[in-house]
């Protein structure tokens, strides 16, 4: 159409004389004057033809699959970790086989909560196993300000409470879009992945909620508890060696050595309440063979996300517009001043 109107007004707004000479120097500028102004113009209107149609690149479909489960590892630092039964003591030896079990896996999320007289999430749900290696590496029983009132103890059932709530958030979800006009729609997977809490104490639970109670909430919710009692069921006297190689005792209030003991009752309770287990460590290499074992639970196979990008390419065509419309009205000038 602009086409036909151009060389219809061309027709009739051009007229030669018979003067051959005449002919010549018009028709010269008629390639500058006529057919490029009329090549820009062909060229405009497609553009903006293409730039109203809005065309998209073509979608780009990813998809992440994690066969994988959600595991909340529940650590004991009370001060009775300290106890030399197991060489170096209880909480080196457990953080070492800890590190080395964390770094078996790779599909796996890990959340690690820290308890003594009170519980503390220490790292939330992730797939950064480093991270999870080096807040273990760096947890002491100075993790917990035990000497603020309060603060020391056993609050086991208070642990497995908040690694439960550290759990709950990722529950199956329906298709939902991640945001209004960003051309990207994310879909859960259709199954939610299977929840493990892996507890490791060494002592009874003193204080707080009656782990029980806490065991029964994680079965309503459908988490499996695996409890770890670290050291001698008989029990120990709880020391440390200083740096000289002497013994020095915890004493309670009647001048008597502490001793740290295991309520494998309780822990065997919980665990079997939901359907998990209970392991007894007596030293590092049952320590060892407990989570080995525990390498074999059950994982649920999960589509974790699928992806679908599209990218709105109308800029380019409204570049194009910007960057041809000066030349053609530049052409369009001087095709009036040179008639």
């Amino acid at each position: 159409m602009i086409v036909w109107i151009d060389f219809r007004s061309e027709r009739q707004g051009v007229y030669f004389r018979s003067s051959e000479l005449l002919e010549k120097v018009f028709a010269s500028g008629k390639w500058k004057y006529f057919y490029l102004p009329l090549g820009l113009k062909v060229v405009i209107f497609s553009l903006f033809v293409c730039m109203l149609a809005n065309p998209v690149t073509s979608s780009t479909h990813t998809e992440v699959s994690k066969n994988g489960i959600d595991i909340a590892l529940v650590f004991d630092i009370s001060k009775s970790m300290l106890a030399e039964d197991i060489k170096p003591n209880r909480i080196e030896a457990a953080k070492k086989v800890m590190s080395d079990f964390v770094s078996r896996f790779t599909s796996d999320r890990f959340a690690l909560v820290l308890f003594a007289g009170k519980p503390f999430l220490s790292t939330p749900l992730t797939f950064d196993y480093a991270a999870l290696v080096d807040a273990v590496e760096y947890m002491t029983t100075d993790s917990i300000r035990q000497d603020i009132p309060g603060l020391s103890g056993t609050a086991m059932g208070d642990g497995l409470l908040v690694a439960l709530d550290t759990l709950k958030w990722d529950k199956k979800s329906s298709p939902r879009p991640l945001g209004e006009g960003s051309g990207v729609r994310a879909i859960w997977g259709e199954r939610s992945r299977q929840k493990v809490i892996i507890v490791l104490t060494d002592g009874e639970a003193n204080m707080g909620v009656n782990p029980v109670l806490a065991a029964k909430l994680a079965k309503e919710q459908g988490v499996k508890i695996y409890s770890l009692g670290i050291g001698d069921p008989a029990g120990t006297d709880l020391y440390v060696t200083d740096t000289y190689g002497q013994k020095e005792y915890f004493m309670d209030q009647t001048g008597k050595p502490l001793r740290a003991t295991l309520d494998e009752k309780t822990l065997s309770d919980i665990a079997h309440i939901t359907g998990g287990h209970y392991y007894n460590a007596k030293d590092e290499n049952s320590l060892t063979a407990i989570f080995i074992e525990l390498e074999k639970l059950t994982k649920t196979e999960l589509k974790s996300i699928s992806v679908t990008v599209q990218h709105s390419e109308h800029e380019w065509f409204l570049y194009g517009i910007i960057l041809l419309f000066p030349v053609w009205l530049l052409f369009w000038f001087m095709r009036f001043e040179g008639r």
